[in-house]
This record gives C-alpha cells, sequence and structure tokens, in this order.
C-alpha cells in the first residue's frame, strides 16, 4: 500500500514537473516572440538586409506554428476533461486563439510558404497594398501574449494578493483586447470600405502607370515616349517587360535580391506588359504604424502592472488583509491606514468602523476575560466563615 501510494505521489510529482518545465518554455517563446515582433518592424525601418528579415519572417512562421499547436493540445486536453468553456473564458483561451490559428493562416503560413518556394511575385500581385494593411493588423494579436507573462510580475510589490493580480490581468486584457480589436476591425473596415488612404493614392497612380503604358504599347514610337516619362516622373517604377522582354530596370538583380523582399515591391499585368513597383516607403509607414501600436500595448501592461496594482492594494487588498487579520488573530490589533484622500472610500469607510469601534471593543472583551479567569488554585481554600466556624 506504501509502496503504491509512494508511486502515485512520484507520478504526481512527475508530471507536476513536466507541466512547470513546459510552462517555462511557453513563457521563453512569448517572450521571444515579442521580440521578433518587434525586430521584424525594425529591421524594415532600419534597412536591414533582406536575408535577415526573411529569416525574421520564417522565426515568426515557427513561433506561430509552436503556439498553434500549443493552443490545440490546450483545446483538447480542456475538451477531455470537459472543461471548454471555462478554458475558453476564465483560463483566456480566447487570448491563446487570437495569437495562433489566425496568425499562422493569414500572416506567417503564406509568407513562409512564399519563401520556401521562392514564389515572390504572389505577395507582389495587384491588391498586396490592402492585403498588407490587413496582414500587418492580424499580426499585432501577436501582442496579446503579452498577456499571458502577467504572471512573472506576481513578485513584484503589492501584487502578491490573489485578488490583485486577478483584478490587473483582467483590467489588462480587456484594455489589451480592445486597442488590438479596435485596429484590426479599423483596418478592415477602411479596407472593405475603400476609405481613401496612402493605400488607395499609391494604387491608383500605379494602375493609371500601367494603363497609360499598356496604351502605348501599339505605336513604338510613343510607348518608347510614355516609358521614358514614366522612367522620370515615376520613382518607384522598378521594372517593365514587355512579352517576355525585359525593357527597363531600375537597379540591378543583386540590388533586387538584397533589399527587396516579399512584399516590398506590387505587380502589374496589362496585355503581355509587366510591372513591378517599389512598394518600401508605404511598407516602411505600416512598420512604423506597427512599433507604435507595439509600444503603447507595452507601456499599458507595464502602467497597469507597475502603477496601478500598487494603487489597488494600497486602497483595497491591503486594508481588507489588515481587516480580515484582525478578525482571525485575537492578538492582531494593527490599525487600518486610511489615507485622507481615499477617506470616502467604501473600504476606508468600513476600515474607519473598525478602527474606531471593532479595535475598542475587542481590546475590553481581552481585558475582561483576562479578569474574570481564575485558576481552581486560587480559591480551593475560600470558603464563608460560617462554613469553617461549624
Amino acid at each position: 500500500m506504501n509502496e503504491g501510494s509512494s508511486q502515485f505521489r512520484s507520478k504526481r510529482d512527475g508530471r507536476g514537473i513536466l507541466r512547470s518545465v513546459l510552462e517555462s518554455v511557453v513563457i521563453a517563446a512569448i517572450l521571444l516572440v515579442l521580440v521578433q515582433t518587434f525586430l521584424e518592424d525594425f529591421a524594415v525601418l532600419a534597412g536591414w538586409d533582406v536575408g535577415i528579415r526573411n529569416r525574421l519572417l520564417l522565426a515568426g512562421f515557427f513561433f506561430d506554428l509552436f503556439f498553434t499547436i500549443e493552443f490545440l493540445v490546450r483545446f483538447y486536453s480542456a475538451l477531455m476533461e470537459g472543461r471548454v468553456g471555462r478554458y475558453l473564458t476564465l483560463e483566456r483561451g480566447w487570448i491563446d486563439f487570437l495569437a495562433s490559428i489566425p496568425l499562422l493562416m493569414f500572416n506567417s503560413g503564406p509568407f513562409a510558404i512564399t519563401l520556401l518556394t521562392g514564389q515572390g511575385v504572389a505577395l507582389g500581385l495587384g491588391g498586396i497594398l490592402n492585403l498588407l494593411k490587413v496582414i500587418k493588423a492580424i499580426r499585432i494579436a501577436r501582442i496579446l501574449r503579452f498577456l499571458r507573462i502577467v504572471k512573472i510580475f506576481r513578485k513584484i510589490k503589492n501584487v502578491s494578493s490573489p485578488m490583485a493580480q486577478r483584478h490587473v490581468a483582467t483590467i489588462t486584457a480587456i484594455s489589451v483586447t480592445i486597442i488590438v480589436l479596435s485596429l484590426l476591425f479599423f483596418t478592415l473596415f477602411s479596407s472593405t470600405s475603400r476609405v481613401e488612404g496612402l493605400d488607395t493614392a499609391f494604387s491608383a497612380q500605379q494602375e493609371a502607370a500601367a494603363e497609360h503604358l499598356a496604351g502605348k504599347t501599339g505605336e513604338p514610337a510613343d510607348f518608347i515616349v510614355a516609358l521614358q516619362t514614366l522612367r522620370e516622373t515615376q520613382k518607384n517604377l522598378l521594372i517593365v517587360n514587355y512579352r517576355g522582354q525585359n525593357l527597363y530596370s531600375r537597379y540591378s538583380n543583386e540590388y533586387y535580391s538584397k533589399f527587396f523582399a516579399p512584399g516590398d515591391y506590387t505587380y502589374l499585368s496589362r496585355d503581355g506588359l509587366e510591372l513591378f513597383f517599389d512598394q518600401r516607403a508605404y511598407v516602411s509607414q505600416l512598420s512604423r504604424e506597427s512599433i507604435l501600436f507595439f509600444i503603447i500595448v507595452v507601456l499599458v501592461v507595464l502602467a497597469y502592472l507597475l502603477l496601478y496594482s500598487p494603487h489597488f492594494a494600497l486602497t483595497v487588498t491591503d486594508p481588507i488583509h489588515v481587516m480580515r487579520r484582525g478578525l482571525e488573530d485575537s492578538g492582531y490589533n494593527l490599525e487600518v491606514k486610511i489615507p485622507q484622500r481615499y477617506e470616502t472610500d467604501d473600504v476606508f469607510e468600513l476600515a474607519e468602523l473598525y478602527n474606531r469601534k471593532f479595535l475598542p471593543l475587542k481590546d475590553r472583551n481581552r481585558e475582561g476575560e483576562s479578569l474574570i479567569q481564575l485558576d481552581l488554585e486560587d480559591v480551593a481554600g475560600i470558603r464563608p466563615e460560617d462554613e469553617r466556624e461549624s
């Protein structure tokens, strides 16, 4: 019996250690993917080599694949244990979902396939500008993973209370989710409703250039003049091919392979005419916006953890802790400190009653007990006088 119990405890301890190790791996992966997300956009602004940018894109794909597998494993485990609803709501499984499957399907997956198959032109087809904007918005969902490492900050001063941790985690999740979903919904709305923007202007300009040049293909002299004019006026025109023949290229092939990643250019085709346009300025603008949102989210999370959580502890959990301790421990008589600026709060009004009424009553009761609690030996020889004489 003892041997069986020890084996059971050993297996349970082993599962606990394995779970702790896996959780540490997940937390490390979350921290790394946040760094990768930032560097992916920073590499665009800094003009890093395309090889580095492509490796960052592939790293994002493997991270998204890892978190997709992790979500599916957690979801399957919750399904087998009959707690799917709890996992998706109370345990924030919806964050695991938003930060995994959609990213793999609509962001890193297509980019990884493009890089691995070498079909870079697919990411330059017409409509890529709207697509890039939506992809950037979807990729912001990676920041939601930051919410899962709030537990790292539990050892910060004034955040040891489970109630404080729960409240801070909840309000942080709400705030970050609203920021991310607002960005995503606005991007989808502006893309589907044809709201005029930088992408619309670029697309219209490129479409007009392609239509103008395509209309001149029947007259060689007019076509040469039109091409020369586009070369001088359209600085973002990269390559012009006509029926497989390269008529114009702004840079060498080595330059393209070094400084142009998938998505850095657009591709248009008109009646045998193929045009490539430089889209790096627009991609840089999107990366700048992504970094801005990334910094906003990180600062919001840190503000709640480092500023709001101590405030919550001071005004809620600390007074409750003192009063609970006073109710439980007969020898604990510490008063609740009531800050003047919060004295009208419900918690501190209760604390004022605790200080003014409960603690004095507690002291009087303890003093009364010490007066009436007499030992039997103290009264053993005490008898009425008439009883002693008899």
